[in-house]
């Protein structure tokens, strides 16, 4: 019971009550610990896909060597609104699955940022 896939999960994406009860008892239908599953699960997938999002904004700047059309001032206003969510959320103690996302579009926003 005390497996990889154990080593990997529960730190994770479920506390050890509900690995035990999905994959020890073998109890999928377990309506509490499929709620945190899937949660946990929704969370990290929109932190994984907002790695991506602004991505092609940078790399369109670099491609045409111009950040023209783009106003700085609304860079900066976007900055501040993802620190403010982001340290409310570090302040809370929220898990980073509710609040990564805010992170990584922050470190866009910056080199975006820069790139103006």
């Amino acid at each position: 019971a005390d497996g990889p896939l154990k080593r990997l999960l529960v730190p994770i994406l479920l506390p050890e009550k509900c690995y035990d009860q999905l994959f020890v008892q073998w109890d999928l239908l377990h309506v509490p610990c499929l709620k945190i599953l899937l949660s946990k699960g929704l969370g990290l997938g929109i932190v994984a896909g907002s790695l991506l999002v602004k991505l092609p904004q940078v790399f369109k700047i670099l491609g045409a060597k111009s950040a023209e059309g783009l106003s700085l001032q609304s860079v900066m206003l976007e900055l501040v609104a993802l620190t403010g969510t982001m340290v409310y959320s570090i302040t809370n103690n929220f898990p980073f699955s509710s609040w990564g996302e805010a992170l990584f579009l922050m470190l866009q926003t910056i080199t975006i940022c820069f790139l103006v």
